[in-house]
């Protein structure tokens, strides 16, 4: 068959093919429109039966939606003669015969993992490329013949201009990656790997293959994908609604602990404090510090003249009998509830009522409830507090960090931490709310207030922030409210930057043990970053499934030596990177900003594609210069879909582009840890990476 034949034979096809994605979407949506209008028999079953079949069909809806852009990208021959083939989602003709195979069925595997040397039963692959809904290329692989060429479908991938947001790697996924799209839903699966290895997009065409295989499992409780920072949510968020999965949830370590929302970085000497796994036992001994409950007898006068006691014997008793392992709040009630019930008797006793009596003891108990002595004595010996005035008061008062800390942190550990009251939430308070939330449990406050001087007394009233009352309708807006929320599986991104106390927060909502960690161990920029993944994930067990990708397409070789070479020099190790693509030199520059705008713009308006400029912590004043001066600079989460992006090393962290000018590289390859800066903005670099040494 000649060349145009094959492209007339497989115009045919995705012609079909997208006449049966209409039919399809047309079927849902009156399935769809037929749960709305129908009347329902107004049980709680039939409810949620009406509502897991609508929740299903709009979910597919989603995905037929998400299909209509490249619907078909493959198609296999096998030995036997049969032909599949594959696009984004499965499509069944009306006598339900298969027409198009979803890329992460288990049929579907050979398209990626078949080589001449081991072919899977198959005799060709042919990978289709369109534009719109036109076929435009054809690339045939013989997998018959050992001395085939392989496609360059992945490199043409690559050597595209940047758009601002990732695309998906689809049809391209090479056969290690989709070995590791594929492992198991049971372990935590690390992949190792250098810059422009394809980490990012394998993690998350894993989590669309996962949904896909195991909808019935992780559709009650979600998939959660833990990125650096929001700029790279944003540029990433695009990636599963392509691949036809829209219910996941996307997070920062700032965004951890609801409702909290930081990106503010603390300076590295506090961040390594901060992110000490020493700081969960600081939050366990500033809870405890919360309970004063006296040493001697206590007697307290009632607003009426009479009085009622309980024996320090008692209150030792009341206390040893509450469990071990129970929150703070959680053993709160009882306790209250048990130096009641002592009080009651007691106060039957001097009045000469029996105790024992059913209506005695409840009118005595609601006049000792109501009475403001008994509420506040009470009160005083059990504080109630949020986990937002908990760690906010511990780092803003000396002498309550001094007494949590104990011989834990030294003097000048304290000093660094101690701040003014109300100060902001950095990303690394996010793991000491969520340590502080877990060990206080849920607190529900009294709807009436009681006065008191004392200024701890406002404690008593506190809004609480994890209400589960909130009507949603998706399981991503349940989570997301959510703390407690355990997820089906979890996906973290550059996950060399999560400090100890993260991992350890992020463990609570993983501990099905479920999860793909994607990082680089030598871009670990955080003081208390990974430096070792055993020891980042040793509450998973022995479960950890370790790949490690050396391949790198979105680097050039030029990139990638001028970035090591930097990397080393600064102390740092040389990574074990292999490019397939050679580019252009590296361009050294001498100018002063307004020169660096200038030469920039000139170049971006000249050039498809997008471009970033890097400033060392020490310039950050460059940001506001530079995106003052043009509307073509974005910073922050804007930077995303500005032509010209200008950020800091930490924030260009899983972000690529064409053009990058890494500003003073002798002074970035000071900050972090051995050159991890400088090497971590050199390599976001795809096409030409400029070096630039300002001129003041």
């Amino acid at each position: 068959m000649g060349a145009l034949d094959a492209l007339s034979e497989e115009q045919a096809f995705v012609d079909l093919a997208y006449r049966h994605l209409a039919r399809f979407t047309e079927q849902l949506d009156e399935r769809i429109e037929g749960i709305r209008t129908s009347p329902g028999t107004g049980t709680a079953q039939d409810l949620l039966e009406k509502q897991a079949l609508f929740d299903s069909l709009v979910q597919q809806r989603s995905s037929a939606e998400a299909a209509t852009r490249r619907l078909c990208f493959g198609r296999t021959d096998a030995l036997d003669g049969q032909v599949h083939h594959l696009g984004r989602i499965g499509l069944r003709d009306e006598r339900g015969e298969p027409v198009l195979l979803d890329w992460r069925a288990p049929s579907a595997a050979g398209f990626y993992q078949a080589t001449a040397v081991e072919p899977m039963g198959l005799r060709r692959r042919r990978r289709i490329l369109t534009r719109d809904r036109e076929v435009t290329h054809l690339e045939d692989e013989d997998l018959l013949d050992p001395s085939a060429v392989v496609t360059d479908a992945a490199a043409r991938a690559v050597d595209a201009p940047r758009a601002g947001r990732m695309a998906d790697i689809v049809a391209t996924i090479a056969a290690d990656q989709d070995r590791i799209v594929r492992s198991p839903l049971a372990q935590v699966t690390v992949v190792q790997g250098g810059p422009g290895t394809g980490k990012t997009v394998v993690a998350l065409h894993r989590a669309a293959w996962l949904l896909y295989t195991y909808r019935d499992r992780l559709a009650r409780d979600g998939v959660l994908v833990v990125g650096p920072s929001s700029a790279f949510l944003r540029y990433i968020d695009h990636v599963l609604p392509s691949l036809g999965e829209t219910d996941v949830v996307l997070l920062t370590p700032g965004q951890l602990y609801p409702p909290v929302s930081t990106d503010l970085p603390d300076r590295p000497e506090i961040a390594a404090i901060k992110g000490d796994l020493v700081m969960a036992r600081v939050i366990a001994n500033a809870v405890r510090q919360r309970i004063r409950i006296p040493l001697q007898d206590v007697t307290i006068t009632l607003a009426d003249g009479g009085q009622v006691g309980i024996t320090a014997t008692k209150l030792e008793q009341v206390t040893r009998s509450l469990p071990r392992n129970g929150t703070f709040h959680g053993n709160r009630d009882p306790f209250l509830t048990r130096v009641l019930d002592h009080l009651c008797r007691d106060r039957a006793r001097r009045s000469g009522d029996d105790p024992d009596d059913p209506d005695v003891r409840a009118q005595i108990l609601s006049d000792l409830v109501d009475d403001p002595a008994v509420r506040r004595t009470l009160n005083l010996m059990w504080l109630p507090i949020s986990p937002e005035q908990l760690v906010d008061r511990m780092l803003s008062r000396p002498e309550l960090l001094a007494a949590a800390a104990g011989d834990l942190l030294t003097p000048e550990q304290q000093r660094l931490l101690l701040r003014s009251a109300g100060a902001p939430w950095t990303v690394d308070d996010v793991p000491l709310l969520d340590e502080a939330a877990e060990r206080l449990g849920e607190f529900r406050p009294r709807t009436r207030p009681v006065e008191r001087s004392d200024p701890d007394y406002a404690e008593l009233d506190i809004v609480d922030p994890f209400a589960r009352n909130r009507p949603s309708t998706t399981v991503a807006e349940r989570a997301l409210a959510d703390r407690d929320w355990v997820y089906g599986h979890v996906i973290v991104d550059e996950a060399q930057e999560l400090s100890r106390m993260a991992w350890r927060a992020l463990s609570r909502r993983c501990t099905r043990r479920s999860m793909t960690v994607v990082g680089d161990l030598q871009q670990t920029t955080h003081p208390a970053g990974a430096r070792d993944w055993q020891e980042a994930l040793n509450w998973a067990g022995r479960n950890i499934d370790l790949h490690t990708l050396t391949v790198t397409y979105r680097i050039t070789r030029q990139t990638a030596e001028s970035a090591t070479a930097l990397l080393t020099a600064a102390g740092g190790s040389a990574p074990d990177l292999h490019p397939i693509r050679d580019g252009e030199s590296t361009e050294s520059l001498s100018l002063d900003t307004e020169g660096l705008a200038r030469l920039v713009l000139a170049r971006a308006a000249g050039q498809p594609g997008r471009t970033a400029i890097v400033v060392p912590d020490a310039r950050r004043d460059l940001v506001t210069t530079l995106t003052g001066s043009h509307p073509d600079f974005g910073a922050g989460d804007e930077s995303i879909d500005a032509p010209i992006a200008v950020l800091d090393a930490r924030s260009t962290k899983g972000l690529e582009f064409d053009d990058v000018y890494v500003v003073d590289p002798a002074s970035m390859s000071q900050q972090g840890t051995l050159g991890s800066d400088v090497y971590v903005a050199c390599t976001r670099a795809t096409q030409r990476l400029h070096l630039v040494d300002l001129i003041d």
